[in-house]
């Protein structure tokens, strides 16, 4: 009679290796001579795990990304065609460009947007600030 010995279990080897098949003696002659591999710490290495500490982060509901609502009404005449320029409220006019310029229509303030003149929706109207030359923003 042979006796069946399990392969020792280890972190690194998981393979299954080849097994003769049973031998037809009886199960309890095989299940008294079979004893259950030992594990240890080697096998299984099972260590203390400890939270990352993170710094506090409080949330809170921020305003959207997107550009300001924008408003028709300003007009100009380039490239032989009418383009309209951008006009926004007044609280959502961009700051460091070197002023604000301001439109009343109708009782109501509105900003004209003023961008760099190398900004991509930059219109051919140029305006003079204390930072330098602007361009009106054409409405998207």
């Amino acid at each position: 009679m042979s006796v069946y010995t399990p392969p020792a279990l280890s972190a690194v080897d998981f393979s299954l290796s080849a097994v003769t098949p049973a031998s037809t003696t009886p199960y309890e002659n095989v299940l008294s001579a079979y004893s259950a591999p030992s594990l240890s710490a080697v096998d299984f290495n099972l260590s203390a795990y400890t939270l990352p500490s993170f710094p506090a982060i409080d949330f809170e509901l921020l305003p959207s990304i997107g550009f300001p609502t924008q408003y028709s009404g300003l007009r100009t005449y380039y490239g032989g065609a009418v383009k309209e320029l951008c006009l926004v409220a007044a609280g959502d006019a961009p700051s460091g460009m070197g002023g604000v310029l301001k439109v009343d229509k109708n009782g109501t303030l509105y900003a004209i947007y003023l961008v760099e003149t190398s900004d991509g929706d930059a219109s051919s109207v140029r305006v003079r600030t204390s930072t330098g030359t602007k361009a009106i923003r054409l409405k998207t």
